[in-house]
């Protein structure tokens, strides 16, 4: 009994021996050489996740444990978290190479990190290691690249053979295997969770089609391959941290694009597709240079792929252009993706493996060009920093003064911002007016051009309106001071430095207070400060009554008279439901949580201007608003919305599904937010329901299509859409081969335009001018309302400030209006021809964006005759 128990067990034994590696066998004869041979210690993913690579969606807890596990067996890897994201996911870098240079890892980040420092003469490439970063998943549905992450970090790992050595001898590799991680278990989930046996090419099957809003965005639906440069959300924040540290000489960014596509990667088309503050040596010689070793890994297992077509390096806004301003070579990789475990494809079925395969030969190759090319990648990232002082000397702009005393909120975000791009910036040791702008000491700051991060302060700062080309893949104006919108100014000589003060090392505390103490009778906040919209959303979230100023004032305080502007609110002592000391700590709650001062005033007669019982300071209702989202609607622009209602107000928006509307009352609701996208699947019975609830008093906020979509169903009464002849239907000729650049030349792609603001208008309140910039990105053209009240914001005569617009788009947005509202029976229509929080970053707009929410329902308009 006792034999044949254990004969029973031995030949249960000796099967699962047999069957395991037929299947880690398999998978090896795919994914790598022939010759490669394996360290048996080390795990491969087959064998820890008990399935074949591209046969599953690996999620991306087991992802990360796979790299724990990596790091716990293998002195040639070290696992480390550098962030964590919205959902609670942790973002993550595997870190390979040799063991004798894990043992000195610091020193060797250290020693990198002297490329910055012009004096320290440049890396010895005989002992010092290339920094290579394989970065993947960014868009969290471009799931192929997360499993290669997998197998290449068990290539590096596990793999023997003398070449691989070298690489962790002479590179220290740094392997992010999801950017994205929120975004990438969406995607999981959805192609799990529809995965057939046997799967389904058919591209029609549910699980090629994700639902909105799909795995690419993050939690809050915005692209995080955009926000390298803007920095808006938090999974950004630490890798820009992460990078900081390393500064790596190369930096892949893995994606995939159309099913019907084969592989893309650099260089790119030449020169029109180049930043211009980047050295051409940067893509004339190393781009082709390091595709040489790609090309040929894609040569060896017979893939197709293209170049210098499409894709561009001008915006530092990517993952694969950033590293460009900051000395290393970033490369995009683009494969033709599967969506799914295989899908039919013009040529032929694309597998989920086939993907994975591509992105982990290109990856490995990758390693293999920084070795190889280790001398020249090490002179050029010194040159970079170098020949960056030398240019900054030769411009004209010496130096950056910024702040705003009014605005202490943007202005410290954008300093934020600065340091977390890790530039020199001195505090302002006097008080400046330059420009005809005042700068004051303590609320002002220089950022000198001569610095090794000039090319970054020049793409911050310049907004680049001359370009060699008309065709672009995303936006021109990519300059971040101008969507933060508070004041500076340049400096043209050295007489800068008179003004230089302490370096900047931290961020300064923003601190508020009840300036006056204790009131028996009001308080006061200025509008001017970017974080007055949540201190105001949060006394009222707590059923504090505050009103809102029509009309400028001038009130006297415990430090003199001050000025109050449009939009200045006003919090009555009597008229509570609370006691004065009650009402006093929420001010004061306020005050300290969002770092504004509100002024204490014992009187309701002001020096000049209205009185604080005017008929003119009226009381502000809480907003209680619905975002409409779902199939139709764009998801980043969804996202932005939310993202800044949530975050920035903290206010906790209704997120409505469209294919709700119908059913849904909106009685609860005075606010509703209708972002870019295609309205027309709502039947009209739901536009008569939203048309009755404006009528009834509701305030409807909307933005490009969705303005559109609004002025077309008759919700308003005016007819406010501008619209023109298609230029391309004129009786001409042209090259078949142009149709796709002339199509995009002819598209607005991203720039920034100057506007004239009504200040006195509710939704322009706390605007420091009548000069307004916003950025648009879309063929929306509204049309100026026949009421002279109704137009918030008109574009100029020659509104162009930053990027490119043929003349032909110039000519139709010039004089079209940038807002306009109109009052429906009871309620408002508050349209926006262009996205009011493009990416999170054009504070300029996006508190006018705030104070339609607060304010709009607010509007009167008297009818003209």
């Amino acid at each position: 009994m006792t034999y044949a128990n254990d004969y029973t067990k031995l030949g249960i034994l000796l099967a699962a021996v047999l069957l395991l590696p037929t299947s880690t066998f398999a998978q090896q004869d795919y994914y790598f050489k022939d010759d490669a041979t394996f360290d048996e210690a080390i795990p491969t993913p087959q064998e820890f996740f008990g399935y074949d690579i591209g046969s599953h969606y690996t999620r991306h807890d087991r992802i990360v444990d796979y790299f724990e596990k990596l790091a716990e067996v293998s002195d040639k890897a070290s696992f480390q978290v550098i962030g964590e994201t919205y959902e609670h996911r942790p973002q993550v870098v595997l870190t390979v190479t040799s063991a004798e240079n894990h043992a000195n890892l610091e020193q060797i980040r250290k020693k990198h990190a002297t490329v910055l420092d012009p004096s320290v003469p440049a890396l010895d490439p005989d002992t010092d290691p290339a920094v290579v970063a394989l970065d993947y998943s960014v868009h969290g549905d471009e799931t192929s690249s997360g499993e290669a992450a997998l197998l290449t970090a068990y290539y590096l790992v596990a793999e023997q053979g003398t070449e691989t050595q070298t690489f962790l001898d002479e590179a220290v590799i740094l392997i992010d295997p999801a950017q994205n991680p929120d975004g990438r278990d969406r995607a999981a989930s959805w192609h799990n969770g529809y995965k057939s046996f046997p799967p389904v090419a058919d591209p029609a099957d549910r699980e090629h089609e994700q639902a909105w809003p799909e795995g690419r965005t993050n939690h809050f639906w915005h692209d995080l391959n955009r926000d390298w440069f803007a920095v808006t959300q938090k999974e950004s924040e630490h890798r820009l941290d992460f990078y900081h540290k390393w500064y790596p000489n190369v930096q892949i960014d893995f994606h995939e694009m159309g099913t019907n596509s084969t592989y893309y990667l650099e260089p790119t088309k030449p020169v029109r597709t180049w930043n211009p503050i980047v050295p051409d040596y940067h893509y004339e010689v190393l781009n082709p240079l390091l595709a040489q070793y790609q090309t040929e890994a894609l040569d060896e297992i017979g893939s197709l792929y293209w170049t210098k077509e499409v894709f561009d390096n001008i915006s530092p806004i990517y993952g694969s252009t950033y590293p460009d301003i900051q000395g290393g070579v970033g490369i995009t990789f683009e494969v033709g993706s599967s969506r799914g475990l295989v899908q039919e494809s013009t040529s032929g079925e694309v597998t989920f493996r086939s993907t994975i395969r591509k992105h982990l030969v290109t990856g490995i190759a990758t390693v293999r060009a920084a070795v190889g090319e280790k001398e020249t990648l090490f002179e050029y990232q010194k040159d970079f920093y170098t020949s960056a002082i030398e240019e900054a000397g030769q411009q004209p702009v010496r130096a950056y003064v910024f702040g705003d005393a009014n605005d202490r909120t943007l202005t410290n975000k954008f300093l934020d911002l600065l340091q977390t791009h890790r530039l020199d910036i001195h505090q302002l040791s006097q008080n400046l007016e330059l420009d005809g702008k005042q700068f004051q000491r303590g609320n002002a700051y220089v950022v000198p051009t001569e610095q090794v991060g000039y090319r970054t302060i020049h793409d911050i700062f310049e907004p680049n309106t001359n370009f060699p080309d008309s065709v672009f893949y995303d936006i021109t104006a990519w300059s971040l001071v101008q969507g933060y919108g508070i004041k500076y100014a340049e400096f043209e000589s050295s007489d800068y430095r008179e003004y230089l003060g302490e370096t900047v090392s931290k961020q300064p505390e923003q601190t508020g207070s009840v300036v006056g103490g204790s009131s028996d009778y009001a308080y006061l906040l200025s509008w001017d400060d970017y974080n007055a919209p949540p201190a105001l959303y949060h006394l009222l979230d707590q059923d504090v009554l505050a009103k809102v100023a029509f009309k400028p004032f001038t009130s006297a305080t415990s430090r003199g008279q001050k000025e109050f502007g449009y939009g200045s609110i006003v919090v009555p002592v009597n008229g509570q439901d609370i006691s004065r000391a009650a009402l006093f700590t929420k001010i004061k709650e306020a005050a300290s949580s969002f770092g504004v001062n509100f002024y204490a005033v014992d009187t309701g007669m002001t020096p000049s201007g209205i009185d604080l019982g005017s008929g003119n300071i009226q009381p502000v209702k809480k907003p209680e608003a619905a975002l409409i989202i779902g199939e139709g609607v764009s998801e980043y622009e969804a996202g932005e919305a939310w993202f800044l209602l949530n975050k920035h107000l903290q206010m906790g928006v209704t997120r409505l599904a469209k294919t709700t509307l119908r059913e849904t009352s909106l009685d609860r609701y005075n606010n509703l937010i209708m972002v870019d996208g295609n309205y027309s699947d709502l039947d009209s019975s739901t536009v008569a329901k939203i048309r009755r609830w404006i009528n009834d008093g509701g305030n409807l906020i909307t933005d490009e299509g969705a303005s559109e979509w609004v002025i077309e169903q008759d919700i308003i009464t005016d007819d406010l859409l501008k619209t023109y002849e298609d230029s391309t239907r004129k009786t001409v000729r042209y090259n078949y081969e142009e149709q796709s650049d002339r199509y995009l030349a002819n598209t607005i792609p991203g720039v920034i335009l100057e506007a004239d603001i009504d200040p006195s208008n509710p939704i322009a309140f706390g605007v420091p001018s009548r000069s307004q910039l916003f950025l648009k990105d879309s063929n929306t053209f509204l049309k100026p309302s026949e009421n002279p009240y109704s137009t918030v914001a008109r574009y100029t005569d020659e509104p162009l400030i930053g990027g490119y617009a043929n003349d032909e788009n110039i000519d139709k947005i010039s004089n079209t209006a940038a807002i306009v509202t109109s009052s429906e029976g009871r309620g408002n229509v508050i349209l926006f021809a262009d996205n009011p929080n493009f990416r999170s970053y054009w504070h300029t707009t996006s508190r006018l964006f705030l104070n339609a929410l607060l304010f709009g329902q607010h509007l009167e308009t008297y009818d003209v005759y």
